[in-house]
């Protein structure tokens, strides 16, 4: 099949002002829809990715301040972890706490003190609900060196352990040797716990 070809003569007929305003017609009818139909949705894409770009560098930079909070929270942690270890060592357990004074009457009856009172108080939980106090009645007789020692060995635990409410009565010989009436109060500090703890072994009293 032929293809007509066009009528270049008829055209050259055609003014030059025509021929120009045709050709400037043409061009502009090019640029509207190179405009619409390319440049537009670029723009509009462009856009779009732009506003894209900025919300992902928002969210970058939130995180970035997120990682570095946690990092700090993760030191702060840590670093709680590290407090709470030592402040257990030195408050334990109520029940260890409980098992701990028992201890402390048998050092007393083993380096030589007569027991004569043992009298659990009941717990007091600190307002601030972080402790407990575990107080003990204590009534021993022995000489001036061996409570001076009892003492010094309770100073020396590395728990919290007062001792308090001293009084010494007058010394007075006791099997061959002088001993000194003394009370006092040991209170032993330790870790609340949900249930109450135990007394040490209940009252005891001896020679009374």
């Amino acid at each position: 099949m032929a293809i007509a070809m066009p009528d270049l003569a008829a055209f050259k007929a055609v003014p030059m002002q025509q021929k120009v305003a045709m050709l400037v017609l043409a061009l502009v009818g090019i640029g509207v829809g190179f405009y619409f139909y390319v440049e537009e949705p670029l723009q509009a894409k462009i856009t779009s990715l732009k506003s894209d770009i900025a919300k992902l560098d928002t969210e970058i930079n939130t995180n970035k301040i997120k990682i570095a909070k946690l990092e700090d929270l993760k030191q702060l942690n840590a670093e709680l972890q590290r407090q709470l270890s030592k402040n257990q060592e030195y408050l334990p357990p109520e029940e260890e706490a409980v098992t701990l004074l028992k201890q402390l009457s048998d050092l007393g009856t083993r380096i030589g003190l007569d027991l004569k009172l043992w009298r659990p108080g009941a717990r007091v939980e600190d307002s601030s609900k972080l402790f407990v106090r575990v107080p003990v009645d204590v009534e021993m007789s022995g000489g001036y060196h061996t409570l001076a020692l009892f003492f010094d060995r309770i100073s020396k635990l590395p728990r919290i352990i007062n001792v308090n409410k001293i009084k010494m009565g007058g010394g007075k010989e006791e099997r061959g040797r002088l001993s000194v009436q003394t009370s006092f109060q040991i209170t032993a500090f330790a870790s609340p716990t949900a249930s109450t703890a135990p007394a040490p072994g209940g009252a005891k009293s001896a020679g009374k």
